[in-house]
Protein backbone atom coordinates (compact mmCIF):
# COMPACT_ATOMS: atom_id res chain seq x y z
CA UNK A 1 0.00 0.00 0.00
CA UNK A 2 2.82 2.25 0.74
CA UNK A 3 2.96 2.24 -3.24
CA UNK A 4 -0.45 3.95 -3.47
CA UNK A 5 0.78 7.14 -1.93
CA UNK A 6 0.38 7.99 -5.32
CA UNK A 7 2.93 5.62 -7.50
CA UNK A 8 4.47 8.64 -5.95
CA UNK A 9 3.96 6.52 -3.05
CA UNK A 10 4.44 2.88 -5.27
CA UNK A 11 8.06 4.30 -6.49
CA UNK A 12 8.56 5.70 -3.19
CA UNK A 13 8.33 2.43 -1.41
CA UNK A 14 10.82 1.24 -4.37
CA UNK A 15 12.95 4.24 -3.30
CA UNK A 16 12.58 3.31 0.28
CA UNK A 17 14.05 0.20 -0.92
CA UNK A 18 15.46 -0.22 1.18
CA UNK A 19 12.66 0.42 3.07
CA UNK A 20 10.86 -2.75 1.32
CA UNK A 21 13.78 -4.71 1.81
CA UNK A 22 14.91 -2.87 2.11
CA UNK A 23 12.17 -2.29 4.90
CA UNK A 24 14.33 -5.40 5.56
CA UNK A 25 11.89 -6.24 6.45
CA UNK A 26 10.19 -3.41 5.79
CA UNK A 27 8.05 -4.32 2.94
CA UNK A 28 8.91 -6.30 -0.25
CA UNK A 29 9.82 -8.63 -1.64
CA UNK A 30 12.94 -13.43 -8.01
CA UNK A 31 14.45 -15.83 -9.09
CA UNK A 32 17.41 -17.63 -6.82
CA UNK A 33 20.64 -16.40 -7.92
CA UNK A 34 22.34 -18.19 -10.81
CA UNK A 35 25.12 -20.18 -9.44
CA UNK A 36 26.43 -21.12 -6.14
CA UNK A 37 27.25 -18.56 -3.77
CA UNK A 38 30.87 -17.77 -4.11
CA UNK A 39 33.17 -18.27 -0.74
CA UNK A 40 33.37 -16.46 2.19
CA UNK A 41 36.16 -13.68 1.95
CA UNK A 42 39.10 -13.93 3.59
CA UNK A 43 39.24 -10.75 4.42
CA UNK A 44 35.90 -8.45 4.19
CA UNK A 45 36.45 -5.08 2.64
CA UNK A 46 37.43 -2.60 5.67
CA UNK A 47 35.96 0.71 6.41
CA UNK A 48 37.82 4.17 5.97
CA UNK A 49 40.57 4.33 8.44
CA UNK A 50 39.90 5.85 12.08
CA UNK A 51 42.04 7.05 14.67
CA UNK A 52 40.42 6.55 17.74
CA UNK A 53 42.95 8.90 19.35
CA UNK A 54 42.50 11.87 16.73
CA UNK A 55 41.06 15.04 18.45
CA UNK A 56 37.50 16.04 17.12
CA UNK A 57 37.48 18.96 20.04
CA UNK A 58 40.16 20.54 22.47
CA UNK A 59 39.06 21.65 26.09
CA UNK A 60 41.33 24.65 27.63
CA UNK A 61 43.17 24.42 24.50
CA UNK A 62 45.43 21.18 24.91
CA UNK A 63 43.17 18.51 26.33
CA UNK A 64 41.80 16.78 23.35
CA UNK A 65 37.85 14.80 23.08
CA UNK A 66 38.81 12.15 20.86
CA UNK A 67 36.79 10.27 17.90
CA UNK A 68 36.32 7.48 20.37
CA UNK A 69 35.05 9.04 23.26
CA UNK A 70 32.68 11.04 20.93
CA UNK A 71 31.80 7.67 18.89
CA UNK A 72 30.70 6.04 22.22
CA UNK A 73 28.81 9.02 23.36
CA UNK A 74 27.25 9.02 19.97
CA UNK A 75 26.20 5.08 19.98
CA UNK A 76 25.11 5.16 23.90
CA UNK A 77 22.72 7.79 22.88
CA UNK A 78 20.99 6.21 19.38
CA UNK A 79 23.55 3.51 18.32
CA UNK A 80 21.62 0.30 19.15
CA UNK A 81 18.89 1.78 17.42
CA UNK A 82 20.85 2.10 14.08
CA UNK A 83 22.94 -0.68 14.61
CA UNK A 84 21.09 -3.37 12.16
CA UNK A 85 20.65 -0.77 9.56
CA UNK A 86 24.64 -0.65 9.43
CA UNK A 87 24.98 -4.64 9.78
CA UNK A 88 22.74 -4.69 6.56
CA UNK A 89 24.54 -2.06 4.89
CA UNK A 90 28.08 -3.76 5.61
CA UNK A 91 26.50 -7.10 3.91
CA UNK A 92 25.64 -5.17 0.85
CA UNK A 93 28.97 -3.20 0.56
CA UNK A 94 30.82 -6.68 1.62
CA UNK A 95 29.12 -8.55 -1.18
CA UNK A 96 29.73 -5.50 -3.74
CA UNK A 97 33.27 -5.70 -3.05
CA UNK A 98 33.57 -9.12 -3.43
CA UNK A 99 31.73 -8.58 -7.05
CA UNK A 100 34.25 -5.71 -7.44
CA UNK A 101 30.91 -3.71 -7.84
CA UNK A 102 30.66 0.17 -6.65
CA UNK A 103 28.70 3.04 -7.57
CA UNK A 104 30.48 6.95 -8.12
CA UNK A 105 28.75 9.80 -6.76
CA UNK A 106 27.18 10.89 -10.14
CA UNK A 107 25.20 7.93 -10.04
CA UNK A 108 24.00 8.51 -6.72
CA UNK A 109 22.82 12.32 -7.75
CA UNK A 110 21.30 10.64 -10.89
CA UNK A 111 19.08 8.48 -8.93
CA UNK A 112 17.72 10.90 -6.50
CA UNK A 113 17.00 13.02 -9.42
CA UNK A 114 15.03 10.22 -11.08
CA UNK A 115 13.20 9.44 -7.87
CA UNK A 116 12.07 12.82 -7.48
CA UNK A 117 10.72 13.07 -10.73
CA UNK A 118 8.72 10.08 -9.89
CA UNK A 119 7.15 11.89 -7.16
CA UNK A 120 6.83 15.18 -8.57
CA UNK A 121 8.97 17.07 -6.37
CA UNK A 122 11.81 19.00 -6.47
CA UNK A 123 15.08 18.57 -4.27
CA UNK A 124 14.77 21.85 -1.96
CA UNK A 125 11.25 20.60 -0.78
CA UNK A 126 12.25 17.05 -0.52
CA UNK A 127 15.29 18.33 1.74
CA UNK A 128 13.24 20.79 3.87
CA UNK A 129 9.81 18.83 3.83
CA UNK A 130 10.02 15.36 2.90
CA UNK A 131 13.47 14.06 4.55
CA UNK A 132 12.41 15.67 8.16
CA UNK A 133 9.61 14.02 8.67
CA UNK A 134 11.18 10.33 8.01
CA UNK A 135 13.40 11.62 10.08
CA UNK A 136 16.18 11.57 7.76
CA UNK A 137 19.25 13.94 6.88
CA UNK A 138 20.03 14.10 2.75
CA UNK A 139 23.74 12.28 4.17
CA UNK A 140 21.54 9.42 5.21
CA UNK A 141 19.09 9.00 2.45
CA UNK A 142 21.99 8.96 0.15
CA UNK A 143 24.18 6.52 1.74
CA UNK A 144 21.43 4.18 3.35
CA UNK A 145 18.96 4.48 0.80
CA UNK A 146 20.13 5.22 -2.81
CA UNK A 147 23.68 3.70 -2.18
CA UNK A 148 22.85 0.37 -1.15
CA UNK A 149 20.33 0.25 -3.61
CA UNK A 150 22.12 1.13 -6.39
CA UNK A 151 24.98 -1.65 -5.41
CA UNK A 152 21.90 -4.30 -5.21
CA UNK A 153 20.47 -3.24 -8.59
CA UNK A 154 23.82 -3.77 -10.25
CA UNK A 155 24.01 -7.04 -8.81
CA UNK A 156 20.34 -8.31 -9.55
CA UNK A 157 20.41 -6.83 -13.27
CA UNK A 158 21.16 -10.47 -14.95
CA UNK A 159 18.73 -12.37 -12.57
CA UNK A 160 15.75 -10.64 -14.28
CA UNK A 161 13.64 -11.99 -16.99
CA UNK A 162 11.07 -10.39 -18.87
CA UNK A 163 8.25 -12.58 -20.50
CA UNK A 164 5.66 -11.43 -23.40
CA UNK A 165 3.09 -11.32 -20.40
CA UNK A 166 4.81 -8.98 -18.69
CA UNK A 167 4.85 -6.18 -21.79
CA UNK A 168 1.25 -7.34 -22.17
CA UNK A 169 0.61 -6.36 -18.76
CA UNK A 170 2.43 -2.65 -18.77
CA UNK A 171 1.01 -2.57 -22.02
CA UNK A 172 -2.58 -2.32 -20.45
CA UNK A 173 -1.21 -0.63 -17.08
CA UNK A 174 0.23 2.36 -19.23
CA UNK A 175 -2.06 2.77 -22.21
CA UNK A 176 -5.37 1.38 -20.95
CA UNK A 177 -8.33 2.84 -19.10
CA UNK A 178 -7.34 5.13 -15.90
CA UNK A 179 -9.28 6.62 -13.22
CA UNK A 180 -7.79 9.58 -11.34
CA UNK A 181 -8.91 9.41 -8.31
CA UNK A 182 -7.72 11.35 -4.36
CA UNK A 183 -6.89 9.16 -1.54
CA UNK A 184 -7.02 9.79 2.13
CA UNK A 185 -5.31 7.21 4.50
CA UNK A 186 -6.11 6.88 8.12
CA UNK A 187 -3.75 4.56 10.53
CA UNK A 188 -5.44 1.87 11.07
CA UNK A 189 -4.88 2.54 14.81
CA UNK A 190 -7.47 5.43 14.17
CA UNK A 191 -10.91 4.49 15.61
CA UNK A 192 -12.53 3.10 12.78
CA UNK A 193 -16.29 4.89 14.32
CA UNK A 194 -13.69 8.08 13.96
CA UNK A 195 -12.80 7.07 10.38
CA UNK A 196 -16.81 6.40 10.03
CA UNK A 197 -17.43 10.43 11.63
CA UNK A 198 -15.25 11.86 8.98
CA UNK A 199 -16.23 10.24 5.82
CA UNK A 200 -20.03 10.98 6.59
CA UNK A 201 -18.79 14.89 6.43
CA UNK A 202 -16.56 14.41 3.45
CA UNK A 203 -19.08 12.73 0.91
CA UNK A 204 -20.73 15.42 0.05
CA UNK A 205 -19.01 18.33 0.72
CA UNK A 206 -16.00 18.40 -1.97
CA UNK A 207 -14.71 21.72 0.26
CA UNK A 208 -14.37 19.09 3.15
CA UNK A 209 -12.78 16.29 1.30
CA UNK A 210 -10.38 18.50 -0.21
CA UNK A 211 -8.85 19.99 3.51
CA UNK A 212 -8.95 16.96 5.13
CA UNK A 213 -6.84 15.07 2.34
CA UNK A 214 -4.68 17.62 3.06
CA UNK A 215 -4.45 16.97 6.64
CA UNK A 216 -4.07 13.80 6.39
CA UNK A 217 -1.45 11.82 8.48
CA UNK A 218 0.97 10.69 5.19
CA UNK A 219 3.09 13.77 4.18
CA UNK A 220 2.56 12.46 0.48
CA UNK A 221 -0.54 12.42 0.27
CA UNK A 222 -1.11 15.26 2.57
CA UNK A 223 1.20 17.27 0.15
CA UNK A 224 -0.56 16.73 -2.86
CA UNK A 225 -4.44 16.88 -1.29
CA UNK A 226 -4.56 12.93 -2.09
CA UNK A 227 -3.92 13.74 -5.64
CA UNK A 228 -1.96 10.12 -6.87
CA UNK A 229 -1.21 8.99 -10.28
CA UNK A 230 -4.58 7.73 -12.33
CA UNK A 231 -4.95 4.28 -10.94
CA UNK A 232 -4.75 1.64 -13.52
CA UNK A 233 -5.77 -2.10 -14.04
CA UNK A 234 -2.97 -4.48 -12.75
CA UNK A 235 -2.07 -1.80 -10.03
CA UNK A 236 0.86 -2.49 -8.34
CA UNK A 237 -0.30 -2.55 -4.50
CA UNK A 238 -0.23 -5.16 -1.82
CA UNK A 239 -4.42 -4.88 -1.79
CA UNK A 240 -5.98 -5.24 -5.22
CA UNK A 241 -9.07 -4.22 -3.68
CA UNK A 242 -8.27 -0.57 -4.16
CA UNK A 243 -7.94 -0.83 -8.10
CA UNK A 244 -11.40 -2.92 -7.68
CA UNK A 245 -12.64 0.10 -5.98
CA UNK A 246 -11.61 2.88 -8.43
CA UNK A 247 -13.11 1.34 -10.94
CA UNK A 248 -16.60 0.57 -9.78
CA UNK A 249 -16.73 4.35 -8.61
CA UNK A 250 -18.79 6.71 -10.81
CA UNK A 251 -17.28 10.22 -11.09
CA UNK A 252 -17.75 12.53 -8.44
CA UNK A 253 -18.62 9.21 -5.75
CA UNK A 254 -16.39 8.99 -2.71
CA UNK A 255 -15.56 5.49 -1.51
CA UNK A 256 -17.03 3.29 0.89
CA UNK A 257 -13.78 2.87 3.81
CA UNK A 258 -11.40 0.28 2.88
CA UNK A 259 -9.69 -1.42 5.56
CA UNK A 260 -5.87 -2.74 4.73
CA UNK A 261 -2.66 -3.15 5.87
CA UNK A 262 -1.72 0.50 5.71
CA UNK A 263 -4.70 1.99 7.34
CA UNK A 264 -8.09 3.09 6.14
CA UNK A 265 -8.53 4.12 2.80
CA UNK A 266 -11.21 6.52 1.16
CA UNK A 267 -11.09 7.52 -2.39
CA UNK A 268 -12.75 9.96 -4.36
CA UNK A 269 -13.49 9.79 -8.08
CA UNK A 270 -12.61 12.72 -10.18
CA UNK A 271 -12.40 11.94 -14.11
CA UNK A 272 -12.18 8.94 -15.97
CA UNK A 273 -9.59 8.87 -18.77
CA UNK A 274 -9.84 6.50 -21.64
CA UNK A 275 -7.34 4.02 -23.24
CA UNK A 276 -5.07 5.77 -24.99
CA UNK A 277 -5.97 4.29 -29.24
CA UNK A 278 -3.10 6.29 -30.93
CA UNK A 279 -0.29 3.86 -29.54
CA UNK A 280 -0.31 0.29 -30.46
CA UNK A 281 1.82 -2.66 -28.63
CA UNK A 282 4.24 -2.81 -31.39
CA UNK A 283 5.18 0.96 -31.47
CA UNK A 284 5.35 0.86 -27.58
CA UNK A 285 7.52 -2.88 -27.23
CA UNK A 286 10.73 -1.61 -26.00
CA UNK A 287 9.55 0.95 -23.63
CA UNK A 288 7.24 -1.68 -22.23
CA UNK A 289 10.33 -3.82 -21.97
CA UNK A 290 12.05 -1.51 -19.91
CA UNK A 291 9.49 -1.12 -17.25
CA UNK A 292 8.68 -4.19 -17.19
CA UNK A 293 12.24 -4.72 -16.37
CA UNK A 294 12.24 -2.07 -13.81
CA UNK A 295 9.15 -4.09 -11.88
CA UNK A 296 11.29 -7.04 -12.07
CA UNK A 297 14.20 -6.00 -10.43
CA UNK A 298 12.05 -4.38 -7.72
CA UNK A 299 11.08 -7.96 -6.94
CA UNK A 300 14.74 -9.67 -7.62
CA UNK A 301 15.98 -6.81 -5.10
CA UNK A 302 14.64 -8.21 -1.23
CA UNK A 303 14.79 -11.78 -2.47
CA UNK A 304 18.70 -11.09 -3.54
CA UNK A 305 19.25 -9.22 -0.47
CA UNK A 306 17.50 -12.20 2.01
CA UNK A 307 20.38 -14.76 0.19
CA UNK A 308 22.55 -12.15 1.08
CA UNK A 309 21.85 -11.87 4.46
CA UNK A 310 21.09 -15.48 5.10
CA UNK A 311 24.98 -16.21 3.89
CA UNK A 312 26.18 -13.81 6.44
CA UNK A 313 24.27 -14.65 9.44
CA UNK A 314 24.69 -11.48 11.34
CA UNK A 315 25.07 -11.39 14.91
CA UNK A 316 24.42 -8.36 16.45
CA UNK A 317 25.57 -7.84 20.28
CA UNK A 318 25.97 -4.10 21.42
CA UNK A 319 22.18 -3.32 22.73
CA UNK A 320 23.38 -0.05 24.17
CA UNK A 321 23.43 1.10 28.11
CA UNK A 322 20.92 -0.66 30.12
CA UNK A 323 20.73 2.41 32.86
CA UNK A 324 17.39 4.43 32.25
CA UNK A 325 15.93 3.21 29.46
CA UNK A 326 12.54 3.66 30.88
CA UNK A 327 11.09 5.43 33.81
CA UNK A 328 9.38 2.86 36.61
CA UNK A 329 5.51 2.95 35.84
CA UNK A 330 3.58 5.79 37.11
CA UNK A 331 -0.41 6.59 37.02
CA UNK A 332 -0.34 7.62 33.73
CA UNK A 333 2.35 4.58 32.68
CA UNK A 334 5.63 3.71 31.40
CA UNK A 335 7.48 6.76 30.00
CA UNK A 336 9.95 5.84 27.23
CA UNK A 337 13.60 7.64 27.38
CA UNK A 338 13.60 9.65 23.90
CA UNK A 339 15.73 7.85 21.48
CA UNK A 340 15.09 4.47 22.58
CA UNK A 341 12.76 3.33 19.95
CA UNK A 342 13.41 1.71 16.98
CA UNK A 343 15.11 3.06 13.38
CA UNK A 344 12.90 5.96 12.25
CA UNK A 345 10.62 4.97 9.06
CA UNK A 346 10.97 6.14 5.22
CA UNK A 347 13.62 4.04 3.96
CA UNK A 348 15.56 2.76 5.96
CA UNK A 349 17.61 -0.65 5.78
CA UNK A 350 15.77 -2.22 8.84
CA UNK A 351 15.68 -5.86 10.67
CA UNK A 352 19.01 -8.04 10.12
CA UNK A 353 16.97 -10.42 12.39
CA UNK A 354 18.03 -12.72 15.01
CA UNK A 355 21.49 -12.26 16.74
CA UNK A 356 22.95 -12.84 20.17
CA UNK A 357 21.95 -10.23 22.23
Amino acid sequence: MAQLANETNRRWAKRAVVAGVLGLGVAVSAEQLVGQQPAAPKAPPALPALDHARPVAYLYDTLPVTQAEFGRWLMDRGGADKLETFVNIRIIEVEAARRNISVTKTEMEAALAKDLEGIATNHNDFVKILLPKYGKSLYEWMEDVIRPRLLLTKMCRDNVKVSDDHLKVQFERLHGEKRVVQMIIFPKSDDPNAVAKIRGKIVTDATEFDSVARTQPNPLLAASAGRIKPISRHLQGEDKRVEEMAFKLKVGDVSEILKSEQGYIILKLNEIQPPNDKVTFETEKAKLYAAAFDEQLEQEIPKQFQKLKEAAKPNTMYVGPTDWKTVPASPTGSITVPGSGGVPGGGAIQQTGGGKK
